[in-house]
């Protein structure tokens, strides 16, 4: 899946006549980088949500093959990132895993490995985090499950930056029921209450930049 419904405020005044995923990155859409990402580690079907300027996504889904099966799920009222997870189960929820990553990230990572690391520990979810700066850390344990955010008490070298990637078991589908606005790591700390267990996939120093934001949309 990917989360393509945001307001993409941060890239005004670009997003006041498109939606995030339609502006362009070195080329072509952002949104299509996605997709090539997707397609590369084998993936044969992609869910794309839209609000903001829905009707443009729609459109350049119906105009162009991306030689995959492409589903854009339109949220009339915005989701957030937890609920527009959740509102795409009718897509996601027969499949054991899948992939849910950001529109406006851009990285070199090796997407593949992280799907053999999370096949082989099985968890609620395996997010992709580095060591990197961040206004919004995530700690965790030094076996790399998910603890909580980032507080006052947290151990510093236990703090990640997460990089808008995860892997996610459809058992999401059976904890949170509705799709009401909600953030995804909302629902992650929710699972862990409940007995879960989130892994951290470390990322390295691979190439990591988030498109939404002005200055690293024109980076070379």
């Amino acid at each position: 899946m990917i989360l393509s419904a945001g307001f993409g405020t941060r890239l005004h005044p670009y997003t006041n006549k498109l939606p995030k995923a339609l502006i362009s990155y070195k080329g072509k859409p952002m949104i299509e980088h996605q997709i090539d990402r997707l397609k590369k580690i084998g993936v044969s079907e992609i869910v794309v949500n839209a609000h903001h300027f829905w009707e443009k996504i729609c459109e350049h889904f119906r105009d162009k093959d991306f030689g995959i099966k492409i589903n854009v799920l339109v949220e009339k009222n915005i989701l957030g990132t937890g609920g527009g997870i959740i509102n795409a189960g009718k897509f996601l929820a027969g499949e054991d895993y899948f992939m849910v990553i950001n529109v406006d990230v851009n990285t070199d990572m090796d997407l593949s490995r992280m799907v053999l690391y999370n096949m082989s520990v099985e968890p609620f979810a395996t997010l992709a985090v580095q060591k990197r700066f961040s206004k919004r850390y995530l700690e965790l344990d030094d076996d790399m499950n998910l603890l909580r955010r980032e507080n006052d008490k947290s151990v510093k070298h236990n703090l990640y930056a997460f990089n808008g990637i995860h892997i996610i078991s459809n058992r999401i589908f059976n904890t949170v029921i509705n799709a009401d606005m909600s953030d995804i790591l909302d629902v992650y700390f929710k699972a862990l209450k409940s007995g879960e267990t989130v892994k951290g996939y470390d990322a390295g120093k691979c190439l990591f930049r988030d498109l939404g934001r002005k200055e690293n949309l024109f980076a070379e």
